[in-house]
C-alpha cells in the first residue's frame, strides 16, 4: 500500500520526492482576508496548509521537497518571499502548539493537584468516619479525587502524543527545501 502512495509523487534526480502545487498566481497562496498584509505576514490559504500537511503525512519518513508552479510568471524576490512565508507560517503553527502543550501540562497540573487534594480529604474523611454519612463522602472525595488524577495522567500518557507528532511533521516541512518554477 505505502508504495502506491508514494508511486503518486514524482521523484527529482537526487531522488527526493516532489509535493506539486499549482496555482495563477503568487496571490492565490495566500489567504484573501489579510489582502493588504506583507507576503510574509499573511496566513497561507487553509488547502493550501491541508494539503501540504497531508502530503507530509503521506510521505511519512520519505525526503520531499515542495515545489510550486505559476502560471504567471514569478520574479527572484517572490521566490525569496514564497520560501520565507512556507518557513514562517509553519513556525507560527509550530509556536501554536507548543502554546497549546503548554496549556495541557498547566491543565494536567491543575488536575493533579486537586486529584490530591481530593484523595487527601478522602483518607482525612475516612479515618474519622463515625456514620454513614461520613463515609459516603469519603467515598465521593475518593472517587472524584481518582477521576482527577486520572485526567492529569491521560494528559501525559495520551494526549501528549498527537502534539508531539504535529511538531516533528511541522518540523518536517519547515526544513524541506522550496523551489518554484
Amino acid at each position: 500500500m505505502k508504495k502506491d502512495i508514494l508511486d503518486r509523487y514524482d521523484k527529482n534526480d537526487n531522488g527526493e520526492l516532489i509535493i506539486k502545487i499549482s496555482a495563477k498566481r503568487v496571490e492565490d497562496i495566500y489567504n484573501d482576508f489579510d489582502k493588504e498584509s506583507s507576503f510574509l505576514k499573511k496566513d497561507l490559504n487553509e488547502e493550501l496548509v491541508e494539503y501540504i500537511i497531508d502530503s507530509v503525512k503521506e510521505l511519512s519518513n520519505e525526503n520531499f521537497i515542495i515545489e510550486f508552479y505559476f502560471k504567471e510568471k514569478i520574479t527572484e524576490n517572490e521566490i525569496t518571499k514564497i520560501k520565507n512565508s512556507i518557513h514562517k507560517f509553519f513556525n507560527y503553527l509550530t509556536e501554536l502548539e507548543r502554546k497549546n502543550m503548554k496549556e495541557q501540562i498547566k491543565n494536567s497540573l491543575i488536575f493533579m493537584a486537586i486529584g490530591v487534594f481530593f484523595t487527601a480529604m478522602a483518607i482525612i474523611f475516612g479515618e474519622h468516619n463515625d456514620n454513614v454519612v461520613q463515609e459516603v463522602i469519603s467515598e465521593g472525595l475518593m472517587v472524584a479525587g481518582w477521576v482527577s488524577l486520572w485526567e492529569s495522567l491521560a494528559t501525559f500518557l495520551i494526549k501528549w502524543l498527537p502534539y508531539t507528532k504535529k511538531l516533528k511533521l511541522f518540523n518536517r516541512i519547515i526544513q524541506a527545501p522550496v523551489k518554484c518554477s
